[in-house]
């Protein structure tokens, strides 16, 4: 049953794509050839079974070295996840491994629609490209065991990796690492990129474990990380309301729940004083208040809580600088293998102080470290990009061909998500909402930590970093003086003033207020009023952008509509303005300045898949 599969690239798909046909791997788009020492350190070999229907499968695998050792032999099953690491065999002897594969429907990133693959992958790297398939010999039988269910966002999903293998390099959610350390039962990962508490029950993916679950299963949660970047999620009102509905549900239907709080980003850089001070880990993590929810429902409900927040962010300070080593490049949230390994431990460790988890095998927690790994990883090829394919959502296909368009080129451009399943164009979007995208298309970052010049935005809150950029650039018109603020920062005038309103529908005359002011501050206004031959033109001084001053809102929305920003019939210029006029704008912004080739900022996050 089965056989070994050859790793292909193909210039029309994506890395994403192409490794849901192979286990969770792609082919590396090298620049150069490794010599062959190297790559037979880093080769993966692939087998792939088909199996009659879904349900969970007895794996026994069997492998013997030949003339040569085995010195580091990781096993992986499924989509690439992790059942036997750091695996020695002396020549000529036999190493032996049973576990269970779960194969359930899933929905893979990039895509809206669910995915019946019943296939069963087992992955081996750590081989020489000489070593003989002959001596590995994989027998799969059907056997119903129980099966551990996981829910949540990036940080815990299947995320694919490239061959040549290199760890470092590799972006790994750590419920990837969880099949190494289970014994007589499955696990079936349905975690995806971009999902809050709301959307693994929209998106379908709740469905797939209702459709399957079985009494004696058991269901870990771990979410937050886009919660907070939803005012309607927040900690303790509708994510702590969805966290208990998963409570009540997942016990119905015979499973044990287990709810992890959100492992934390890489925090501010701290000083020796700061680090001893983690009784204050709101001030370094914006995602303290949704640990506290967790722990709250497990309280309130004697659910098992296993918090990760606190175990992460202790390391993360710990380590420092090297925190680094354990995500990958540039990414704060995003953990390579070894971060990965390192929060799995984080999660057994506390699991088995608990004493409520009958399936452990009893696996080592041990975390190889990065430095012994390579850290220099190969010249690659530009792949595909993943803003490349056509937009996932459900809800466009009944809009107009225009709106259709503009969402198009703000997904081009990189603005939207491209891992969830609805846009909801006609919605109205929240000013607090529109900062994550309108800093995207502005290729500007946000700036911690935040000053607290407005009273309804939080220290820890997600968007308090973009707020306070646009404090910093300026790009605020409703200014808070010193009087109005207590020596906090906290504002005290119950007027407007000290409010910036996040929950509010953003409406034409804000919007436009956020993108004249942009491109003035930028000096970019005359010029660009000068391309369109603006009509108008004789009432400013075009050619000075200091004398722009005098415009009000109203004339910032007569400027966008000249400028092409807005489209020219906007019957009320106060009343809000739904996300698809959002999104277009922004990307026809994006046009006139011309920055779309420019890099997305380094606290971009619209969740690309790894």
């Amino acid at each position: 049953m089965g056989e070994f599969i050859t790793l292909s690239v193909d210039d029309n798909m994506t890395d994403s794509e192409l490794a849901l046909l192979n286990g969770g791997w792609n082919k590396r788009r090298l620049v150069d050839d490794l010599d062959i020492s190297e790559l037979g350190k880093r080769d993966v070999k692939v087998f792939k079974a088909t199996v009659p229907e879904f349900g969970t499968y007895r794996v026994e695998f069997a492998i013997r070295a030949g003339q040569k050792d085995i010195e580091n032999m990781t096993l992986f099953a499924g989509r690439r996840n992790m059942v036997a690491k750091s695996v020695y065999v002396r020549k000529g002897e036999l190493f032996y491994k049973l576990f269970y594969q779960a194969v359930f429907p899933y929905i893979p990133a990039l895509s809206s629609k669910r995915r019946n693959d019943m296939s069963v992958y087992i992955s081996i790297s750590g081989l020489t490209p000489d070593f003989d398939e002959n001596n590995i010999e994989i027998n799969i039988y059907r056997e119903d065991v129980p099966v551990i269910w996981v829910a949540g966002d990036s940080t815990l999903t299947d995320q694919n990796a490239g061959v040549p293998y290199y760890p470092y390099g590799s972006c790994t959610g750590w419920a990837q690492t969880l099949q190494r350390y289970v014994d007589r039962a499955a696990v079936c990962n349905l975690s995806h990129s971009g999902l809050t508490t709301n959307c693994f029950r929209d998106d379908g993916h709740y469905d797939i474990f209702r459709n399957f679950v079985r009494r004696g299963d058991y269901f870990i949660m771990q979410f937050g990380h886009n919660d907070q970047k939803r005012r309607n999620l927040s900690a303790f009102g509708g994510y702590k309301d969805n966290l208990k509905k998963y409570v009540d549900e997942a016990r119905t239907y015979g499973a044990t729940p287990i709810i992890c709080s959100p492992m934390s980003r890489i925090p501010l850089a701290l000083s020796e004083t700061e680090a001893k001070e983690l009784s204050m880990s709101r001030r370094y993590s914006l995602l303290y208040e949704y640990a506290c929810a967790c722990k709250e429902v497990c309280t309130e409900h004697d659910v098992c809580f296993i918090d990760l927040h606190k175990k992460t962010l202790r390391k993360w300070v710990e380590l420092g600088d090297k925190a680094k080593d354990y995500f990958m490049p540039a990414d704060i949230t995003h953990t390579n293998e070894y971060g990965a390994l390192l929060t799995a431990n984080f999660f057994m460790c506390e699991l088995r102080k608990k004493g409520s988890f009958e399936f452990d095998n009893g696996a080592e927690l041990t975390c190889v470290s990065p430095d012994m790994d390579t850290k220099i990883l190969p010249a690659e090829k530009a792949a595909p990009d993943i803003f490349s394919i056509e937009p996932p959502y459900v809800d466009i296909k009944d809009i107009s061909m225009a709106e259709q368009e503009g969402i198009r080129k703000a997904f081009r451009y990189g603005l939207l998500d491209p891992c969830v399943m609805y846009l909801h164009p006609y919605d109205v979007m929240p000013r607090g909402q529109l900062l994550m995208v309108m800093f995207n298309a502005f290729r500007m970052a946000g700036v911690r930590p935040y000053k607290k010049k407005y009273s309804d935005i939080k220290v820890d809150e997600w968007i308090s970093g973009y707020v306070q950029a646009l404090i910093n650039e300026g790009l605020l018109s409703d200014e808070t003086s010193d009087e109005n603020s207590d020596q906090n920062g906290n504002g005290t005038d119950p007027g407007h003033a000290d409010l910036f309103r996040p929950d509010d529908p953003l409406n034409y005359v804000e919007f436009a207020d956020f993108l004249i002011s942009k491109i003035r501050k930028d000096g970019k206004l005359s010029a660009l009023e000068n391309a369109k031959e603006t009509k108008k033109s004789e009432e400013f001084d075009v050619n000075d952008d200091s004398k722009d001053n005098s415009l009000t809102s109203g004339s910032n929305v007569e400027t966008s509509i000249r400028l092409g920003l807005f489209k020219s019939d906007i019957p009320d210029s106060s009343v809000p303005i739904n996300r698809a006029e959002v999104y277009t704008a922004l990307a026809n912004y994006m046009d006139i300045v011309n920055n779309a080739n420019q890099s997305l900022p380094t606290d971009a996050e619209v969740h690309p898949v790894h």
